[in-house]
C-alpha cells in the first residue's frame, strides 16, 4: 500500500480532481461523479444521492476544513470499479473533523433536538452512500471515503 491507499488494478478507473475551497466547484465534483455513475449503470435515484453526497462532503472540506482558503485545494478520487464507485474527498485541513460527529449516526430525532444544527450533511452522507469512512488525508488534513454499490 502507498500513501494514497492500494495500488489501482487493471479494472479500476481513477479520476483526481482538485477543486480550489471556493463553493460552487462541489458542482463540478457533482457532475462528474454524475457522468461516470451513468456510464457505469447507475439508475438515476442512485445518481441523485451520490450528487447530494458529494455535494455535502465538499463543502463540508471548503467550510470547516480548508475554512474558504480558495488557494487550498479539496481533493476528489473517484474510483470506478465493476460493481461500486468510490469517492474520497480530502481538505488540508487545519481544524480536525470532530471525531464524535463521526463515529456515530444520529438518529433524525437526535439530530433535531440539537441546539447546533451542523452536523446535517454527515447525516445525510451515511444515510445516502453504502459505504462511509473517515480518515486523515494523506495531505494531513481531512478525509471522507464513500462507496456506493451498483445494484
Amino acid at each position: 500500500m502507498n500513501q494514497h491507499g492500494p495500488q489501482p488494478d487493471a479494472h479500476e478507473r481513477v479520476i483526481e480532481l482538485r477543486l480550489p475551497s471556493k463553493l460552487g466547484y462541489e458542482r463540478v465534483a457533482m457532475d462528474m461523479a454524475s457522468s461516470v455513475a451513468r456510464r457505469m449503470g447507475f439508475a438515476s435515484e442512485r445518481i441523485d444521492s451520490l450528487k447530494t453526497a458529494i455535494s455535502e462532503a465538499v463543502t463540508n472540506a471548503i467550510e470547516h476544513g480548508n475554512e474558504y482558503d480558495a488557494a487550498v485545494k479539496v481533493v476528489v478520487l473517484l474510483t470506478a470499479r465493476d460493481d461500486e464507485l468510490i469517492v474520497s474527498v480530502a481538505d488540508q485541513g487545519r481544524k480536525p473533523l470532530d471525531q464524535k460527529c463521526m463515529a456515530t449516526t444520529p438518529s433524525i430525532e437526535e439530530a433535531l433536538q440539537r441546539d447546533d444544527k451542523g452536523g446535517w450533511g454527515i447525516w445525510l452522507i451515511r444515510e445516502l452512500m453504502d459505504e462511509v469512512e473517515f480518515t486523515t488525508a494523506p495531505s494531513g488534513g481531512n478525509q471522507i471515503r464513500m462507496v456506493i454499490h451498483l445494484e
